[in-house]
């Protein structure tokens, strides 16, 4: 049975807190490590607050994207849910409250449903593309800030970025146009921090669309503009998303 986008929003609304509460009580055994190759580490709490999602999720009629599960209930249907059970694992690890459950719905190559719980904080951003967006149930918009030098970029490197020194060289040749920058750890979070006006601009490449799909969402839904590329359901992308009004040029 289909349901309406309000009521797929709940849905997730619900998923994400269970999940979310659940990481908060930090048990014992979701610090498991069970892998850490490389830039990237996994533990028993992805797979914990996972299981937990899917149980709300698979009650729907739509495919799943897990960062964890892969495709689960695969179809040919246009809709899927796009979940990070836990964003910010190496921060959730160690201890660095920056961490959060993310939650999207797309159609096609449209994002329609966003869902981030910043459990940390118990802050609840949840957003339906066209209609807005909230934060525990107030509204949220992008900031008005037009100049790149009075701007708040927020960025990262995640696991599949060019690292070398070429890739770095010009990454670090932008950073001191902007107002500020900031790294936290999260994409999700730094995502959905445009769309509650705290930041004005997030830019990554090489990413994962369960990183990044909710806090796009959610920068529409609060009124901001997305530019994705790549391959939207399986990854890796290049995003851009702001407040739609940042200037980009150079000295803007």
């Amino acid at each position: 049975m289909t349901l309406s986008n309000e009521q797929y929003l709940e849905i997730a609304i619900a998923a994400a807190k269970e999940a979310g509460d659940a990481l908060r009580a930090r048990d014992e055994n979701w610090q498991q490590v069970n892998a850490n190759q490389g830039k990237d580490v996994k533990l028993e709490a992805d797979l914990n607050a996972e299981s937990i999602i899917l149980k709300h999720l698979n009650k729907t009629d739509v495919q799943v994207l897990s960062e964890e599960a892969g495709w689960v209930n695969a179809s040919s249907n246009d809709s899927a849910w796009v979940v990070d059970p836990l964003d910010g694992t190496y921060n959730y690890m160690r201890g660095f409250p920056v961490s959060c459950v993310s939650i999207a719905m797309v159609r096609g190559d449209k994002r329609i449903i966003g869902v981030i719980y910043d459990f940390n904080r118990d802050e609840m951003f949840a957003g339906i593309v066209g209609v807005g967006a909230t934060l525990n149930g107030r509204e949220i918009k992008v900031s008005g800030i037009a100049k790149k030098s009075d701007a708040v970029l927020m960025t990262g490197f995640p696991v599949r970025r060019d690292f070398s020194a070429e890739a770095m060289a010009e990454f670090a040749s932008d950073l001191g146009q902007w107002k500020k920058v900031r790294m936290i750890g999260s994409a999700a979070l730094a995502l959905v921090y445009v769309a509650a006006g705290r930041a004005d601009v997030y830019r990554e490449e090489n990413t994962m669309p369960w990183d990044v799909a909710a806090g796009c969402a959610l920068i529409e839904a609060a009124g901001g503009s997305v530019e994705m590329s790549g391959n939207i359901k399986e990854g890796p992308v290049n995003v851009f998303a702001s407040n739609g009004v940042v200037a980009l040029a150079e000295g803007g």
